[in-house]
């Protein structure tokens, strides 16, 4: 994960790649951020080299004025909500004062926030399933199994 004390255009740049990266290939990129103007000049440099160009939405503030902000708040929305449950779940560890310590507890929410935390908009299911957790009922197991799949070597 890519980890950065600062707003500016290369770690907005890099977490723009990262999207582009983990997107299907027929799939149409609509970025949606707020008013940083390092989102623009990041897909500026970007567009010099993908095709079809990226297509960005700007939602600025906290009121729709725009017919922009009011159909692509929710994206937003969306993201201001994922980052105030990582901040609240890192909150308690300032421990971590370096940047490993940061990549680290960055890996262990995404692995709790996306193979163990249930969520409410899908019905209380994990957005990812893995079928190797399906048979283990305590939290405490199942995130032995993934310590345990996560020293195994790869089978690609």
């Amino acid at each position: 994960y890519h980890i950065d004390g600062t707003r500016d255009t290369l770690p907005a740049t890099i977490a723009m790649n990262e999207a582009i990266r983990t997107a299907k290939p027929e799939q149409e990129i609509v970025l949606v951020t707020d008013g940083n103007p390092s989102y623009p000049a990041g897909i500026h440099f970007i567009n010099q080299n993908y095709e079809p160009n990226l297509t960005h939405k700007k939602v600025i503030g906290l009121q729709n004025l725009d017919s922009e902000s009011e159909e692509f708040r929710p994206f937003k929305e969306l993201i201001e909500r994922l980052n105030r449950t990582y901040k609240f779940h890192t909150r308690a560890a300032y421990g971590f004062n370096s940047r490993n310590g940061a990549v680290a507890l960055t890996t262990l929410f995404v692995t709790h926030y996306n193979f163990l935390r249930p969520h409410i908009s899908l019905n209380y299911s994990v957005p990812i399933p893995l079928e190797p957790l399906r048979d283990i009922d305590t939290l405490q197991g199942k995130w032995a199994k993934i310590l345990q799949l996560a020293t195994e070597p790869s089978l690609n």
